[in-house]
C-alpha cells in the first residue's frame, strides 16, 4: 500500500484528502505515511503532518520557508526545582528577555516558548525554526526549479549535489543551534531568578520539517517528526495541555512504514477562524475558567488575543489517539504547562 494511515482516514478534512489523492497519483512519489496533526496547507500541493519518500527525484519546495522547524527541550529534575514560577511577578519579565535571545525572534503561528512540568521534571520547551537561513535556502531551490525544471515541483536527485546537501545541512544546524540558545538563555534567566538550581539538564532537540537524504532515496517530512534510536522528542499537545514525550520503539514494525516520522502536534480541531467561533459561543464562566487559568496573558482590556485563542485546547483534537493511531511510539513523559511565551518575532 503507498499510503499508510496513522490516523482514522475517515476524520480527515475534506480539503486536505483531496490534495493528499492528488498528491498519491504522482510517479515519482513512493511511500507516504500520514498522521493525526494532518490540515490542509494552500502553499503547496501535499498537506502538512505528511512524510514520503522518493529515490529519483526530489520536492525542495514541499517544507516551505522554514526548513529546520523543530522543538527541544531542557529537562531538570524536580529536586532542581527551588520554587514555583510567580507568574505576576516575572512573566512579563520573561516575556522580554525572550524578545532579545536572537536577532530574528521565535516567529509567529504556533512557534513557542514554554515552561512544563511532570510529576519527575521540569521542562524547558521551544518550537522555532531557521527563521531568515531557512528563506535563503527556499529562494535558493525556487531558483534551481526554474532553471532545471521549471513548471515542475521536483528536481533530478543527482541536483542535490555534496555541496547543495552541505548547504542544506548548515540551514537544519543553524534552526537547531537557535533552539538551544533558547532554553539556555531561558535556563539561565531562571537561575538568575532563583527558580532552579544550577544542574546537568539533559537536551534533546527534533525536526519536523526536513528532507533527508539517504543512501536509499529522500525521505521529505512536512510537519512530521523525525525519529530516531532511542531518542525523545516533544509533542506538543495545546497550548493549554502540555506535551507529550515519546520516543520510537525500534523492534515495531509500523516504524518502517511511518518512515522513521511521527505526529508533530495533536492536529486542529478547528480552523483558526473557527476555533474563533467556537470561542465565543463558549458560556462566560467557560471563558472566566481560561481568564483564571492564564492572567497572564490577558490584554490589558481583560481579553485574550485571537492568536492566543486559536492555540487553546479547545482548538485541537483530543490528544489520547495519538498514541492508539501510533503503534512505533513509546510514552515516556506528558506534561502539564505553566507558563508560555508566544509571538516575540517577526
Amino acid at each position: 500500500m503507498k499510503t499508510v494511515y496513522f490516523t482514522d482516514r475517515s476524520g480527515v478534512e475534506q480539503h486536505a484528502l483531496q490534495s493528499l489523492l492528488a498528491f498519491e497519483e504522482k510517479e515519482t512519489i513512493g511511500r507516504i505515511a500520514v498522521f493525526p496533526d494532518i490540515h490542509y496547507c494552500a502553499e503547496r500541493a501535499i498537506p502538512v503532518g505528511v512524510a514520503f519518500h522518493t529515490t529519483d527525484v526530489f520536492y525542495p519546495l514541499v517544507t516551505g520557508k522554514d526548513m529546520g522547524c523543530g522543538v527541544a527541550y531542557l529537562r531538570l529534575p524536580q529536586q532542581d526545582v527551588l520554587r514555583p514560577f510567580d507568574k505576576a511577578r516575572h512573566y512579563r519579565a520573561l516575556e522580554r528577555e525572550v524578545h532579545t535571545m536572537t536577532d530574528e525572534g521565535l516567529g509567529g503561528g504556533n512557534h513557542f516558548l514554554s515552561l512544563e512540568a511532570s510529576a519527575d521534571y521540569f521542562y524547558l520547551i521551544v518550537h522555532t525554526g531557521s527563521r531568515n537561513l531557512g528563506v535563503y535556502m527556499y529562494q535558493e531551490n525556487l531558483r534551481l526549479l526554474q532553471q532545471h525544471n521549471p513548471g515542475q515541483e521536483w528536481l533530478p536527485l543527482a541536483l542535490a549535489t555534496p555541496e547543495y546537501r552541505r548547504e542544506y545541512a548548515r540551514v537544519l544546524a543553524y534552526a537547531a543551534s537557535r533552539r538551544q540558545e533558547f532554553l539556555q538563555k531561558t535556563y539561565a534567566f531562571l537561575q538568575r531568578n532563583g527558580y532552579v538550581r544550577a544542574g546537568a539538564p539533559v537536551y534533546a532537540d527534533s525536526c519536523h520539517n526536513l528532507l533527508e537524504f539517504t543512501s536509499e532515496g529522500v525521505i521529505h517530512r512536512k510537519g512530521s517528526t523525525q525519529l530516531t534510536a532511542d531518542h525523545e522528542v516533544v509533542i506538543p499537545l495545546s497550548m493549554s495541555r502540555g506535551s507529550l514525550i515519546v520516543k520510537p520503539n525500534c523492534w515495531h514494525p509500523a516504524l518502517a512504514q511511518a518512515l522513521w516520522s511521527c505526529a508533530h502536534g495533536a492536529g486542529r480541531r478547528y480552523s483558526r477562524t473557527d476555533t474563533l467561533k467556537y470561542w465565543h459561543s463558549l458560556k462566560r464562566a467557560d471563558k472566566e475558567a481560561y481568564r483564571q487559568r492564564f492572567p497572564e496573558l490577558l490584554q490589558r482590556q481583560g481579553e485574550f488575543d485571537s492568536s492566543i485563542l486559536q492555540e487553546f485546547d479547545f482548538a485541537y483534537k483530543d490528544a489520547t489517539a495519538l498514541l492508539e493511531t501510533q503503534p512505533h511510539l513509546v510514552r515516556c513523559d506528558e506534561t502539564e504547562p505553566i507558563v508560555t511565551v508566544k509571538f516575540t518575532g517577526v
